[in-house]
């Protein structure tokens, strides 16, 4: 992922040379810095699953403090989030992005929506592949509890993310504005990305009610392939 200039290095397959030329269309028009953005977010998102792969070799499920955070990086929230920014232009200032408020805004719209996934797809992920990356299972697993508690505490946690959310944009963001002295353009630019925001986390929901990969009859198609040494499928198990 070259950023200022330099020569990419030799595509040697098919694969390589698609991302070549996919990195390359894709900041054609940005600048060094953005593209040092986007290069960073994506090198954290490729070190956050080699961290998965580590777990799954040693068959060990994350406490929760620890999958919460690695979660943000495994759902590419970092390379969503930048790309995002870089739609809204230089209207904002790059230090308002790295305000507490902001990243307290986008933390919680990024937990929610991987918290989310992990509860449509609990029963796909456990049952039927022997992950151990869930939310759920996580829980489960640190404090010894079944299913529906598990689950019980993901969806209060989940709410409290959207409250979060909520208070940050009525409460923080005004404060921040004035803080800045923003200008009105700064301030719709802002208001665009909170909508972002918004319309992203709505927009995985509706994607993960309707898509078919996690419903039971799709699933009950499917062989079953998790390896015998993962931890064991609980009790319960959601229908849909």
């Amino acid at each position: 992922m070259p950023v200022d200039g330099e020569e990419a290095l030799v595509p040697v397959n098919a694969m390589e040379r698609a991302l070549t030329d996919l990195w390359a269309r894709t900041t054609a028009e940005m600048t060094p810095d953005q593209r040092r953005t986007l290069k960073g977010a994506i090198d954290a998102m490729t070190e956050s699953w080699v961290w998965e792969l580590s777990n799954q070799l040693q068959n060990r499920v994350p406490d929760p403090v620890d999958y919460l955070e690695m979660r943000r990086a495994t759902f590419g929230s970092d390379l969503t989030l930048s790309l995002c920014r870089m739609g809204h232009g230089p209207a904002v200032p790059p230090e308002v992005y790295r305000t507490g408020p902001v990243r307290s805004l986008e933390n919680a719209a990024i937990d929610y929506a991987c918290l989310l996934n992990d509860v449509f797809s609990y029963q796909k992920e456990i049952e039927y592949e022997g992950e151990i990356h869930n939310a759920i299972l996580v829980v489960q697993h640190f404090f010894g509890i079944d299913y529906p508690a598990a689950l019980s505490v993901v969806n209060d946690l989940m709410t409290q993310r959207m409250r979060q959310f909520e208070h940050v944009v009525a409460h923080e963001l005004p404060v921040l504005y004035d803080d800045f002295e923003l200008s009105e353009e700064a301030r719709l630019a802002m208001a665009g990305y909170v909508l972002d925001l918004q319309n992203w986390m709505a927009g995985i929901l509706n994607w993960h009610q309707r898509v078919d990969r996690y419903k039971a009859d799709w699933l009950a198609r499917r062989a079953h392939v998790f390896l015998p040494d993962r931890p064991p499928v609980p009790a319960a198990l959601p229908v849909g």
